[in-house]
């Protein structure tokens, strides 16, 4: 599963989970695994000038800072909110950039308030390249859009199951027949998970607040992290095949369980009641 995806997505489980319950689990940051490898996490308003220029102004220090801020704010809930990138790179499939820092689409946070929204948005820069314990990272949530209409997207979610689980059976069958064994038992996994027969990886299930979930709704969500085989080198997207209807097959279906993966993220997250 992409990092970048997961911080974003358990930020919005763990900070509703504080503005329902004005509670947050103990040492959330820096102790989640979604935080690995970061030395900050900061959150800034994001200001545009007449004369083109940008200013930001930091406005929490961390994600816990950030949470009392939005309840301070009167914030009622944050939800995840998702576009694909439009002309990148020529027209590459987003999941073929998946493995790329800013790549594979635009997640965003949508914080809503009793009259409007804003929305935020992820920058990751490696700022400690040597750094012995490997937190290369700095991360700066900037608040890109401000006092907006509110969107709170809220797709079908049986209908979301039923097309992920359609397109997991289809690859996984693809997988088989090509003896990819070890991507068929990650896509069976996903089946499993999604079907209720399996539970999530132990750290899959600690990026998420449970807070306000049905089981379906997680079960959506831990079976698109699990599918979540896009990246970069040694990852399904570094895979090619001699016949060209094979590699049109494999095109086809990566490009559709993207897809539904982005759909299942969006749709159980967004879930919450």
């Amino acid at each position: 599963m992409n990092g970048i995806t997961s911080q974003l997505l358990s930020l919005i489980t763990f900070g509703n989970q504080y503005l329902k319950t004005n509670q947050l689990t103990d040492n959330y940051y820096p102790a989640n695994t979604v935080f690995k490898f970061c030395n900050t996490v900061d959150f800034m308003h994001l200001a545009s000038h007449p004369d083109g220029t940008t200013t930001e102004k930091l406005v929490a220090g961390n994600p816990n800072e950030w949470f009392k801020l939005l309840k301070q704010e009167s914030c009622r809930e944050l939800k995840a909110y998702y576009h694909p990138t439009e002309g990148n790179n020529g027209g590459t499939p987003d999941h073929k950039m998946a493995g790329f820092v800013g790549g594979g689409g635009n997640w965003l946070i949508e914080a809503i308030y009793p009259s409007y929204s804003d929305f935020w948005a992820a920058r990751w820069q490696v700022t400690r390249p040597d750094d012995p314990a490997q937190n290369l990272w700095s991360v700066n949530y900037g608040r890109t859009v401000h006092q907006t209409e509110t969107i709170n997207f809220r797709p079908d979610t049986n209908e979301i199951r039923k097309g992920l689980q359609g397109v997991l059976n289809n690859i996984k069958l693809f997988a088989e027949q090509q003896k990819l064994s070890n991507w068929a038992i990650i896509f069976d996994k996903a089946l499993q998970v999604l079907q209720g027969k399996a539970p999530a990886d132990e750290w899959l299930n600690q990026q998420i607040s449970k807070e306000g979930y049905e089981a379906e709704d997680l079960q959506l969500v831990y079976a698109a992290m699990t599918a979540h085989v896009f990246g970069g080198m040694g990852s399904w997207n570094d895979l090619g095949f001699e016949k060209p209807e094979d590699n049109a097959r494999y095109e086809d279906l990566s490009f559709r369980l993207y897809d539904y993966i982005n759909r299942a993220l969006i749709g159980g997250i967004n879930a919450i009641k």
